[in-house]
């Protein structure tokens, strides 16, 4: 068995990792690398993933980063777990829903959070700040009608889609502070309870209806 060790932050997009290396039930180091204190910056987590983010998943030393790459990984390694559906149709679904909140939702974010990181000039950070919560809360409208009918990937609160889909329910509270549609709070609270991600809520100190941190 391979010698696994996790870097994550709270509340950060590798909760949804965090809480399928529970599922998996293997054996692996957790180690917080806290964004807030910019210790992704570190030299020696530099060495391990220069992009200065989190996750990052060592494998036998090696490293591996990117949401997506990791949950295929992991899905692979651990088949037991049903992170990802064995239909291979079924599977791409799901693979297409976790790219689709790396590569297109998650910069939204970044670009709510982080303005500086796509424009220099201060002056263009409220008109990125405002498109981001307006994309954002329509994402919030497609996904409550996308559970509705079924369409989010496979839909069920056990695997890597759902893992991570709860963490963009969480940071939701950021554009709609009063909560979602019945379908993502449904989800939400399935989700919760779910005892892979509720083992990692624990470990990380946070909730899944708030951005706040329970411990520092």
């Amino acid at each position: 068995m391979a010698s696994l060790v996790f870097f994550y932050s709270p509340g950060a997009c590798s909760l949804a990792v965090h809480a399928a290396l529970r599922q998996t039930q293997a054996d692996f180091e957790a180690v917080r690398v806290d964004l807030r204190e910019k210790q992704q910056l570190a030299p020696d987590y530099l060495r391990l993933n220069p992009q200065a983010r989190v996750p990052t998943l060592s494998v036998d030393g090696r490293a591996l980063v990117e949401v997506v790459a990791i949950a295929d990984y992991l899905d692979r390694c651990f088949p037991q777990a049903a992170l990802l559906p064995t239909d291979d149709f079924a599977r791409a679904q799901d693979m297409a829903a976790i790219q689709r909140l790396s590569s297109d939702i998650h910069p939204l974010y970044r670009a709510l959070w982080r303005s500086g990181w796509f424009a220099d000039d201060p002056a263009a950070h409220d008109t990125l700040k405002s498109t981001a919560t307006r994309r954002l809360r329509e994402f919030h409208g497609e996904l409550e009608q996308r559970l509705a009918e079924g369409s989010w990937g496979q839909g069920a609160p056990e695997g890597f889609l759902a893992f991570y889909t709860g963490v963009f329910l969480r940071w939701s509270a950021a554009v709609d502070p009063q909560g979602l549609g019945p379908e993502c709070e449904a989800l939400r609270t399935r989700m919760a309870a779910h005892p892979a991600m509720a083992g990692a809520l624990a470990a990380e100190g946070i909730r899944l209806d708030s951005l706040e941190r329970l411990t520092g």
